[in-house]
């Protein structure tokens, strides 16, 4: 399948040309770093992954001279095709009779850890850097070490390196020229960051019973953590446990585990292990996860690479399904409420919202209305030092003075999760009732402070409004930039002129937490253009004037913006002013549309000169330029009289207008169209300046227009012996009757029809 695009970031300094689209419309990453966890020698720093084998196109050539030396082991590795990739459980399951496990990276990261049985042949330095040609030392070492080797001759080769890409596609072309089946050369995927792999690594298999854990739950010197989802975790857990997941609910709900410690829950674990290691120094560890097995692998690999003693870490056999253990489990404590539903209840003064953030970040962020701020955190986010036992000895001695009604407590905390398990705890040590019960009084505010609604209230603005007339009127002034907030798509088929697209919507809805892919891209794009964004006035347009607004507020917040400069567009892209002055469309979208000429139709008004020299498959040429890029009456009547004799077709149609810059030429073409009743026209932004226009530039020839043709469309006058159509001779333009003109325009048209496959684009 093809490879997904990296979110791509663009200059700002470019904001003169018109709109630009600040990330590309997939958002999602899929480069991983080579880098090989806690315990690991780093190496190929900054290089991210290129695709997978699965993702690469075989239609490249092979080197041309095999006996040269390797210098592009990329294009080399595109030349071939290799055995199918396999997964690091079934490289660790297989039979070594029949299979030989090449370990590609350094030979410090093998020595540091690797798998049983397998033969370290590095294509890795020991610096970090890979091999650049088959003539490096290392190359010509790992060369020697496979040729003829008993060891891998007859087998199937699977390839571990950091990350399962790049250090494995190496390897695989040098084993190639070393003469081996290509199809018999596998890459392990996921490589040494597969959590798998990595567990395997540490060569530990430690148990406890479900009954000895139970028998733990108040035990001083076991911490005992449970990596189920969040979910199973407030459905029933053991008694202080903490909630540490890899598993969560994908997008369609089927419950999951982290594969590799580039996942973001395993991302959040490790950060969470490396802030707290206190937590579990010098004590057991016991790991629950719903069976024994792949969560608390996935946990103990984690848990080891980030500073935990792999010998004091225990997997509770079987699990949440142990009998003993499920018969243990406890529901009290961690009743959960949105973020939305809590804004709502400090407003109306139906519960006690409790803040149990650290004092910097609740300076840093502001606090929600009406909330009481009662810190368990230290400033430096920790719950388990010196500073941080004051504060909790100071929530137990002000709670019960400043809550003195029978109502629910509400508990912001950095998350959802820690902070307000703890707060949860001292609650039902004051006598509150903690059940997750109907009749239980205590929750936890779902995503803490990362919810962006609850951020957005707390933050203290009222969005600043201004009305669709004043952004529109706003276009094109040099102290205000309009941040279009919509899904790429739904910006690419209709924007304001210059505004930015910097999507905080895709398919699934808005984001949600600061921690969605959509936030991270929103927060690196204004962080990264900070400099010159914080000195505009921010117009932010979302669909409607609502949630998209308030997300993209939250996030400019948590960067550091002054929200004073900050403005949400009442109604959004509903908007009636805005509405009408949303004409303008992306190059990308009107690409994807080129080939739907039943519903879309690209009008290029552009001189004929230029668009014989290129234009996009299927447009119509309907010139308003002449040969000296002056737009004259004749052009504009010629243009007129053809639509009016074929309006039926335009009105059928969404029209694209395609001039040399989006301006002038898209402009009059707009007015002439709208003055002969075609009103779903839009401009392609910047033209025929857009690169991603000029890449799909073809140059078909223009037809004769005194070509005769019979009854079904045939074109008599072709050439018998090539078939070629026959081209016109150049025509002047510009400075001809309006008659001329307007075959000019026919010409075109015909030519545009004809190199379409004869099928006419206006009926």
């Amino acid at each position: 399948m093809k490879r997904k695009l990296l979110p791509v970031f663009l200059s700002f300094a470019l904001l003169a040309n018109g709109s630009m689209t600040a990330f590309a419309a997939d958002s999602s990453v899929d480069t991983v770093t080579e880098s090989d966890a806690q315990t690991t020698v780093s190496e190929d720093q900054g290089n991210p992954e290129e695709t997978t084998q699965e993702e690469v196109s075989e239609d490249e050539a092979v080197p041309a001279d095999e006996s040269d030396a390797i210098t592009d082991f990329e294009t080399a590795y595109k030349a071939y095709t290799f055995g199918a990739n396999v997964s690091g459980p079934d490289a660790i399951s297989a039979d070594k009779n029949t299979v030989a496990v090449l370990d590609v990276r350094s030979s410090a990261n093998y020595d540091i850890s690797h798998l049983e049985g397998s033969f370290s042949t590095p294509v890795f330095n020991e610096d970090g850097s890979i091999i650049q040609t088959s003539e490096d030392a290392t190359a010509k070492d790992f060369t020697e070490t496979v040729t003829n080797n008993a060891n891998f001759q007859n087998k199937e080769l699977y390839l571990l390196c950091n990350s399962g890409a790049r250090g494995a596609r190496a390897a695989a072309v040098l084993l190639q020229r070393a003469g081996y089946d290509t199809s018999r050369i596998h890459t392990i995927t996921g490589g040494a960051t597969g959590l798998e792999v990595r567990y395997a690594f540490l060569g530990t298999n430690n148990a406890v019973t479900g009954a000895e854990a139970v028998a733990a739950v108040d035990s001083n010197d076991v911490v005992i953590v449970d990596v189920r989802t969040k979910e199973n975790f407030a459905n029933g857990h053991l008694k202080n446990s903490l909630s540490l997941p890899v598993f969560y609910l994908n997008e369609e709900g089927k419950q999951v585990v982290a594969e590799t410690n580039q996942d973001p829950y395993a991302k959040t674990f490790a950060e969470y292990v490396k802030a707290n290691l206190p937590t579990f120094s010098g004590k057991k560890v016991y790991v629950l996860c719903n069976s024994g097995q792949r969560g608390a692998r996935a946990a103990t690999a984690l848990l080891a690479d980030n500073g935990v003693d792999k010998n004091t870490i225990y997997t509770i056999t079987g699990g949440a399904g142990d009998e003993t253990v499920q018969s243990a489990f406890v529901t009290d404590g961690y009743k959960f409420v949105s973020g939305t539903d809590a804004i709502a209840a400090a407003k109306d003064g139906s519960a006690y919202i409790i803040d149990v953030r650290s004092s910097k970040a609740q300076t840093k962020t502001g606090t929600l209305k009406g909330s009481i701020s009662q810190s368990l955190f230290d400033d430096n986010n920790k719950l388990d030092t010196a500073e941080a036992e004051a504060l909790e000895k100071a929530f137990m001695e002000k709670i019960p003075q400043k809550i003195t009604e029978d109502k629910p407590i509400y508990i912001i905390c950095n998350s959802g999760a820690r902070g307000a398990q703890k707060a949860t705890l001292l609650l039902g040590k004051l006598g509150y009732n903690t059940s997750a019960k109907e009749d239980g009084k205590v929750y936890t505010i779902e995503n803490g402070a990362k919810g962006l609604e609850l951020l957005y209230a707390i933050s203290g603005t009222d969005g600043n409004a201004v009305d669709g007339k004043t952004a529109v009127a706003a276009v094109g002034k040099d102290d205000v930039i309009i941040l279009d907030v919509r899904a790429t798509g739904n910006y690419g088929s209709g924007h304001l002129k210059g505004s930015m697209s910097t999507p905080v919507f895709n398919a699934n809805g808005v984001a949600k937490t600061t921690d969605d892919q959509l936030s991270k891209d929103f927060t690196k794009y204004v962080t990264d253009n900070k400099a010159t964004l914080e000195k505009k006035e921010l117009y932010l347009l979302c669909n409607s004037g609502a949630s998209g607004a308030r997300a993209a507020t939250a996030l400019l917040k948590s960067a550091g913006y002054d929200l004073a400069k900050v403005h949400t567009i009442t109604d959004g892209a509903k908007d009636a002013d805005v509405k009408a002055a949303a004409i303008y469309v992306s190059d990308t979208h009107v690409i994807n549309k080129m080939a739907d000429t039943k519903n879309y139709l690209i009008l290029d008004v552009r001189s004929t000169a230029s668009y014989t020299k290129g234009h996009l498959k299927g447009s119509l040429s309907l010139p308003l330029f002449d040969k000296d890029n002056k737009l004259p009456d004749d052009l504009a009547k010629a243009f007129t009289e053809y639509v009016t004799a074929h309006k039926a077709d335009f009105e059928e149609k969404t029209i694209y207008v395609l001039c040399n810059s989006g301006a002038r030429g898209a402009a009059k073409a707009t007015q002439l169209l709208k003055e002969a009743g075609i009103t779903n026209v839009f401009t392609i932004e910047n033209g025929a300046k857009s690169e991603v226009i000029q890449k799909h530039f073809v140059t078909d020839p223009v037809a004769d227009p005194d070509t005769k043709k019979d009854n079904n469309g045939k074109d008599n006058n072709k050439n018998q012996n090539n078939g070629k159509t026959t081209t016109a001779a150049t025509t002047k333009t510009g400075d001809t009757a309006p008659i001329a003109a307007l075959a000019v325009a026919m010409l075109a048209a015909l030519g545009a029809i004809i190199a379409f496959g004869k099928k006419k684009i206006v009926k």
